[in-house]
């Protein structure tokens, strides 16, 4: 704390005072005052202190705050004032809740004066968080109805302290007695406190609208413009007001046929009523429309005279009200009579006496009705009115007796109805029509006797004349009466009637009637027609009806009646039946009938037989009938079964027989024996089994009898064997007899086969009629053990076999092939050492280290438990067994011999077996071709030892004679069976395999296998092809003619040209064999190719690269392109030095065939370059010690591991390619090139990636295991510039693509443009692809590295 002087003097003084024994007291000057303050904001507690002369602090709730006046540690707090002056504010900023509590202001005591202290109360205020009235969210619409009770209550969140409330009513407070508050602790801090404010009321209409609200009243709101409110509105419903219907006044009258409108309004109500119209209790309009206050219904109609004394009612209603108010007036309606009727007869007869009445109907008021007749009101007439519904009255005017005079026309009756009240009248009309007779009528069209003909058309007229009304004709046809139309002309009545004679008309009477309303019996006249008709059918019917074979039976026809009579006769195949007896009868409609029958005698053959009979009347036509004799007859067969049916077994067989008889329902009945097999004509068995064959009988039936025949069915099935016999456990010198029975239709041939076994000393015997064959040895040995197979084989499907063993007991014998002496394994991994002998009975095991201990589960902790047996398997299930030593983290001192004993109770036998590193795998052991197709092989062989790694395996394939081999691995990669695809038809291959692992390739297997594909392919599905048409024209012809010997002399110049350029080639060569030349490297590898193409295959393509390039046997059609005549001639596109025979005319071709002389320097033996005239070694000099070696033709090099380098090729490099012996070029490594890509590998010095060769193995592209890139098309040029010695460019820096003619030094300089370049590959491949990095390190390699003559061969 800083004094000042002044202070300094004073204390000095002070000290003075109390040396003498008196001081001053402290005093308060201004004390700290109780505060109340809003959280978030400001304050200062004020503390000065008079006469101060301890130190000052303030402390909070009883913890000091220090005397600095910085307070550390409240960075809020902080003591303002002059501290000389004795002034200690305490402010605050920000106030928190914390902040609550009590501060004292504290001196401490100096000398004699007293410490003194003062305390204020800090309250902090927090307004409340939020106001809301429970249930509700803010300024919700609250729906309740009128004179419900309503409780709303208000919840006001945490405030310090507990907040206020006020309710408001719209603007107005609210003060209720039912208000109820209550105060809550905050459940989120315990300082606060919440309110909690419910009012209950019961609203009523004056409340729909208004706001009900709580205000939160709190002091730290005080000075702030913020209202914390909550608020909701009532929608308070209440029924409407009572309807009025204006638009009528009561006692009203209307005129019917008047448009009026009603209108209907009510008013208030929450929600607005709905207001409907309704007629006598109807409902009849329900279109209302809502203002604001009030809802109203306006119905217009027009008046009907239904809507006399009718009530209309309006229904208003709302969800207040239980039932509608109702409002209604009663309408009183004019109208005139709806109706005026005549009720009276239409027609009279003179004299008649007749009543006649007038009504008008439902008018009001009532009508007066007039009755006026033919222009004169009768007398007698009287009136009447009664009343109706609606209000209306009916008017009714009577006249009932009135006499019909003879006038000479009809009555006219008019009714006059007048309404008074309305002015209107209506006027009903009728006429009476007053009756006379006709006279009688009168035929015409047909003089009585005449004959018609049936058929003939004929039209009678009926006249009658006069009447009143005029009369109605009626034609009738016996008592039948007939359709017929009457016409009125000129008074009179006709009617006509049309017929077609026929033969009922003969005899019949025809009769006219005329009536009228005058007549009480018709006038009639009538008229008899003659008619002649033929008969209209005959009637045929044989007696017996049933008629059977080989009896008598007589033939009866009939004639319909006929005028005059008819002839009747028999027919049969157009020859009369006779003679017979005739009849005559009278017939219907006055003709005759005639009967005629003959006797016949029938046979089986007449079944069917069509008798026709004939009846003529001379008319002009005949009549026929005929009947068909059905004969009884039994069943005899059309179509009989076959005497024996053979099928195969399995398959299907049909037999389908027919029979005829009469009657033609025919049975059929298939049996064996007694056994009903079908009940059909048709016998179909599926899938025939052997227990099937028998005979078969079918029976035909039917009323009359039974037919038979006989089927004999053999069912032909391929062999099986039923069972077989063997030997076990026999000892030597024993004698065991083999039988196999088998079951087959035809007999079988049967045969004991088992591969390698010499059946010399065998006997054999058969059982012919049981197919059973035995076989016996005698004097076994332990070579008989094994496996005999019986074979069965007839002519239907394939052999059956099953086979039986004979196990001759022995001591065991192991297995020492290489597969089985070695066993290798890494240090630290695991080895599997695999001993195998064959012994009966059961062999057991037992190994040894190489200190010659026993390795058995007792002893395994002394190898630290390392070591350990699997128990014995049977692998062959014979005799042959298996023992495996497992060793764990295997080290060096594991590496050697163990021995592995095999015993049983007849002897034992020992064996060492081998375990070393890893190493590659042996040569594969036992090739041989399983089977083979138009351009397939199957292959299979034996695996030999693995190298103690995955072993996979790779076929290489050449046409036998030729040495151009193609290559394939086998996938999936651990099989011993392999199909080699894509063949020629006819063509000999030999066939060989390797085996290779990750450390490096076997042999190839020493002996080739040869196999012969098929020299006709199966089949196909191809559509035949439709023969072209034999006749060409003329013209055609001669243009054939023309072009094909165009082509045959454009060959000839083809080939005196390619002639004449090898010989200049070969004279050049004689001249510069020093020069040098850039050789071009292609392969054209398209993607459907599937071999591996290594350096023994770089020009072996399939068939389709040669069809997308050249023809294997066309000549190079590319013309050379224009060159300077000094520069040499351009090189050949890409011939790979083949013999003379083809030296001209290939491309991409590989010669491993023929050993050219080398003088002329034309050889090119087994290695990709250019055919030049100069030597072809590449001018590798004789110092460079990468001379190939001098092996002799295209001798295989197995490959050997150490990295290719620029310096290591003084040691002999084998990498598995062809090499001829003298003179050799430049050779790569199989897994060089393949698939038309170079895939050269790199030492680790100078490769990017530190890779070696033989770290990639080859893999062929196949179907299943396709390439894992696109083939690509390769260019390499080797520099034809020499490089000085040591030129120091690093290998992997030298080489490039190119394929420029490069002219010899002499005559640069009249080189004007550069050699031709070749074609760009085909736009398939990307050029992206061309040269891998290994690829461009080998084509440095060769471009960058010194000339050399051909004749110093390598060190």
């Amino acid at each position: 704390m800083r004094r000042t002087s002044g202070e300094g003097e004073l204390k000095l003084r002070v000290g003075e005072m109390i040396m003498g024994g008196w001081s001053l007291p402290q005093t308060f000057r201004v004390t700290p005052q109780n505060v109340e303050v809003v959280a978030g904001s400001d304050v200062t507690l004020h503390c000065e202190v008079e006469n101060q002369q301890g130190n000052a602090q303030w402390t909070k709730s009883g913890f000091a705050l220090g005397f600095n006046r910085s307070i550390p540690g409240f960075p809020r707090y902080t003591v303002l004032g002059d501290e000389a002056a004795s002034i200690h504010n305490l402010h605050i900023t920000n106030v928190e809740m914390s902040d609550d509590g009590e501060f004292q202001c504290q001196v401490t005591p100096f000398g004699n004066a007293r410490a003194i202290r003062h305390a204020a109360n800090l309250t902090v205020l927090l307004p409340p968080t939020s106001v809301e009235i429970v249930g509700h969210t803010p300024d919700a619409l609250i729906t309740v109805k009128a004179g419900d009770s309503l409780t709303l209550e208000c919840l006001i969140r945490d405030s310090k302290p507990v907040s206020r409330v006020t309710w408001y009513r719209g603007q107005e407070p609210l003060r209720l007695d039912s208000q109820d508050d209550k105060k809550e602790t905050s459940p989120t801090d315990s300082h606060l406190s919440s309110l909690r404010s419910k009012i209950t009321f019961t609203p009523t209409h004056s409340d729909n609208g208004l706001d009900y609200s709580c205000h939160a009243l709190h002091p730290a709101l005080t000075h702030s413009s913020e209202q914390l409110t909550a608020r909701v509105t009532l929608d308070v419903q209440y029924p409407p007001g009572a309807p009025e219907i204006t638009g009528y006044t009561e006692g009203e009258t209307v005129s019917a046929e008047t448009r009026k409108t009603l209108t209907c309004r009510s008013r208030g109500g929450n929600p607005l009523p709905e207001v409907f119209w309704f007629k006598n209790g109807v409902q009849i309009d329900k279109n209302f429309i809502k203002h604001r206050k009030y809802a109203v219904n306006e119905y217009e109609f027009e008046v009907q005279a239904s809507d006399n004394l009718a009530k209309y009612e309006c229904q208003v209603s709302n969800v207040m009200t239980s039932e509608p108010k109702i409002a209604e007036i009663q309408l009183s309606v004019h109208f005139p009579p709806s109706e005026v009727a005549i009720n009276g007869p239409t027609e009279a007869k003179v004299g008649d006496i007749i009543s006649i009445s007038c009504i008008a109907e439902n008018s009001n008021p009532p009508s007066d009705v007039n009755l006026v007749i033919s222009g004169q009101t009768p007398p007698g007439a009287t009136s009447r009115t009664y009343k109706v519904e609606h209000g209306g009255w009916n008017t009714v005017t009577n006249l009932t007796s009135y006499e019909v005079r003879s006038i000479g026309s009809d009555l006219t009756v008019n009714c006059y109805a007048l309404n008074q009240a309305l002015g209107s009248t209506k006027i009903s009309t009728q006429v009476v029509r007053v009756l006379r007779p006709p006279d009688s009528p009168v035929i015409m069209g047909y003089e009585p006797g005449t004959l018609l003909k049936k058929g003939t058309s004929k039209r009678f007229s009926c006249i009658s004349t006069g009447g009143n009304p005029l009369a109605t004709l009626t034609w009738f046809k016996g008592a039948q009466e007939l359709p017929s139309v009457t016409r009125h002309e000129a008074g009179n009545a006709i009617a006509d009637l049309d017929i077609v004679v026929s033969e009922s008309d003969n005899n019949a009477e025809y009769r006219c009637e005329a009536t009228n309303s005058a007549t009480e019996e018709p006038l009639s006249n009538s008229t008899s027609l003659s008619v002649t008709f033929p008969p209209a059918a005959v009637k045929v019917s044989s007696d017996p009806r049933e008629v059977t074979a080989n009896t008598e039976t007589t033939l009866v026809c009939e004639s319909a009646s006929s005028n005059p009579k008819a002839n009747v006769t028999w027919w049969r195949d157009g020859f009369e039946v006779g003679p017979g007896d005739s009849s005559v009868n009278p017939g219907q409609f006055g003709g005759f009938t005639t009967t005629y029958s003959v006797k016949v005698n029938v046979t089986a053959e007449d079944n069917g037989a069509v008798f026709t009979c004939q009846a003529d009347n001379q008319f002009g036509t005949t009549t026929h009938d005929a009947i068909t004799l059905s004969v009884l007859y039994p069943p005899t067969w059309v179509k009989k079964p076959e005497k024996e049916i053979s099928v195969k077994e399995g398959s299907s067989i049909e037999v389908n027989v027919s029979a005829q008889g009469n009657p033609d329902a025919v049975t059929y009945i298939w049996r064996r024996g007694e056994e009903v097999v079908k009940a059909d004509s048709f016998l179909n068995i599926s899938s025939v089994t052997r227990d099937q064959t028998g005979t078969y009988t079918v029976e035909a039936t039917n009323s009359q009898g039974t037919a038979a025949a006989n089927l004999t069915l053999n069912i032909k099935y391929g062999a099986t064997i039923s069972s077989i016999s063997g030997g076990k456990n026999l000892s030597v010198g024993d004698t065991v007899t083999l039988v196999c029975q088998v079951d087959a239709n035809p007999d079988p041939d049967i045969n004991w086969v088992r591969e390698g076994y010499d059946f010399g000393r065998t006997e054999h015997k058969k059982h012919v009629s049981q197919n059973v064959v035995e076989m016996t040895l005698r004097n076994v040995t332990v070579e008989d053990t094994g496996v005999f197979i019986c074979s069965a084989k007839n002519e239907i499907g394939e052999a059956a076999t099953a086979s039986t063993a004979v196990i001759v007991k022995h001591k065991p014998i192991i297995d020492k092939s290489a597969k089985y002496q070695k066993a290798a394994a890494e240090a630290g991994k695991e080895a599997r050492l695999a001993c195998r002998a064959s012994g009966a009975p059961f062999v057991h095991f037992t190994w040894y280290t190489r200190e010659n201990t026993p390795i058995e589960p007792a002893i395994y902790s002394r190898f630290d438990d390392r070591y350990s047996v699997e128990t014995s398997q049977l692998v062959d299930g014979l005799v042959t067994y298996e023992s495996v030593l497992l060793i764990k983290n295997v080290t060096n001192k594991d590496y050697g011999f163990f021995e592995c004993l095999a015993h049983n109770t007849l002897g034992s036998s020992r064996t060492a077996i081998h375990l070393d590193i890893t190493s590659r795998p042996d040569t594969p052991l036992d090739l041989k071709v399983l089977n083979f197709t138009h351009n397939s092989v199957e292959l299979a062989w034996t695996p030999s030892f693995d190298g103690g790694l995955p072993q996979k395996y790779r076929v290489r394939y050449h046409v036998t004679g030729t040495a151009r081999y193609q290559y394939t691995d086998v996938y999936p990669e651990n099989v011993t069976t392999f199909i080699v695809t894509t063949l020629r038809l006819g063509t000999t291959y030999s066939f060989s395999v390797l085996a290779y692992n990750t450390k490096g390739d076997s042999e190839y297997t020493e002996q080739d296998v040869q196999a012969t594909t098929s020299s006709t392919a199966p089949p196909t599905d191809t559509p035949p092809t439709q023969a072209p048409s034999a006749r060409i024209s003329g013209l055609i012809i001669i243009i054939v003619t023309l072009v094909g010997a165009a082509l045959l002399v454009l060959n000839v110049a083809l080939v005196a040209c390619f002639i004449k350029r090898r010989a200049r080639k070969r004279l050049t060569a004689s001249s510069d064999k020093g020069s040098s030349k850039s050789t071009t490297i292609e392969m054209y590898a398209p993607s459907s190719y599937t071999g591996t193409v290594t350096g023994e295959t770089l020009s072996s393509i399939s068939e389709k690269s040669r069809e997308s390039y050249t023809h294997e046997d066309s000549a190079d059609d590319t013309p050379a392109a224009p060159r300077p005549t000094s520069c040499p001639p351009p090189p050949s596109h890409n011939d790979l030095n083949m013999d003379d025979a083809y030296d001209d005319v290939r491309r991409n071709q590989y010669n491993a065939a023929l050993d050219r002389a080398t003088a002329a320097g034309t050889g090119g033996y087994g290695t990709l370059g250019r055919r030049t005239t100069t030597p072809d070694h590449y001018n590798i000099p004789a110092t460079d010690p990468h001379y190939p070696l001098p092996t002799r033709y295209n001798t295989y090099q197995p490959p050997t591991h150490a990295p290719l380098t620029a310096h290591t090729h003084s040691l002999t490099q084998n990498n598995g390619s062809l090499r001829r012996n003298a003179p050799s070029k430049l050779h790569f490594p199989k897994d060089y090139i393949r698939n038309g890509s170079m895939n050269i590998p790199v030492s680790s010095t100078s490769s990017p990636a530190g890779g070696v060769a033989g770290q990639y193995p080859p893999q062929s592209p196949t179907r299943t295991h396709p390439p894992p890139q696109p083939p690509m098309l390769s260019t390499f040029a080797p520099d034809a510039v020499q490089s000085p010695a040591g030129g120091g460019v690093p290998l992997e820096h030298r080489g490039h693509l190119a394929a420029p003619m490069v002219c010899p030094a002499a005559v640069t300089d009249r080189c004007q443009t550069p050699a031709p370049t070749l074609p760009r590959p085909p736009p398939r491949y990307d050029e992206r692809y061309l040269l891998t990095p290994r690829q461009r390190f080998a084509a440095e390699w060769l471009r960058r590295r010194p000339a050399v003559t051909r004749d110093r061969p390598l060190n």
